[in-house]
């Protein structure tokens, strides 16, 4: 699907995402059950809905700005962007100071264009501030899921679902929520290892 333009010669994001909707964020800190955050589309504009997105469901002042740069032949040369949020106890001064830094910035796509780092955009988004790099690290993305733990996931439900998911079909298959990656087992083998670990967990309680 091609994007058309807006009236700012800009890629119309808004456009194609549309404002009927929500942006859910879901995350998984390793707890039982993923934490998840929700909140209707504002504008369709990524930056802007991310932001919303923090200041309600999470409750943190966030500045996020984005930038795709576009070859003529609409592929993709340079994307990128900042995300700033306010710690507890800034003062007025230093919120007005950022404010004033982000008011002044070139768009994202200038930056990227003109050919600045993301510690570029970092230094004019807190000039004033004398920032200290604590850690950098490549971004990219990687599903923590796996066919062990999907099989544990199995287990959790019980003998009884089991068997029941086994007479309706053998065949099981567990897709990840998150990364899509897919998992098949033969119930009738994780029945037979359920029970082998189910007895394994009885004689040790009575050796004990």
């Amino acid at each position: 699907m091609e994007i058309p333009l807006n009236n700012y010669g800009k890629l119309d994001v808004a456009g194609a995402v549309g404002k009927d909707g929500s942006l859910t964020v879901i995350r998984d800190l390793g707890f039982a059950q993923p934490t998840i955050g929700s909140v209707p589309i504002v504008s369709g504009e990524i930056a802007e809905d991310v932001t919303y997105y923090y200041a309600v469901s999470e409750q943190v002042p966030t500045v996020c700005s984005l930038g795709v740069l576009v070859n003529p032949d609409l592929t993709v040369a340079s994307a990128g962007g900042f995300l700033v949020q306010l710690l507890p106890g800034a003062t007025d001064a230093e919120i007005d100071q950022l404010e004033k830094n982000i008011a002044a910035m070139p768009s994202v796509t200038t930056l990227l264009h003109e050919g600045k780092t993301p510690e570029d955009m970092m230094q004019l988004a807190l000039a004033g501030f004398d920032p200290n790099v604590l850690d950098e690290r490549d971004v990219h993305y990687q599903c923590d899921c796996s066919a062990e733990r999907t099989k544990e996931m199995l287990f959790s439900l019980g003998r009884k679902e089991l068997v029941r998911m086994r007479d309706e079909d053998p065949a099981c298959e567990v897709v990840c929520h998150f990364c899509h990656s897919k998992y098949q087992y033969d119930l009738n083998d994780l029945l037979a290892e359920y029970d082998a670990q189910a007895a394994e967990r009885a004689a040790a309680e009575q050796g004990t």
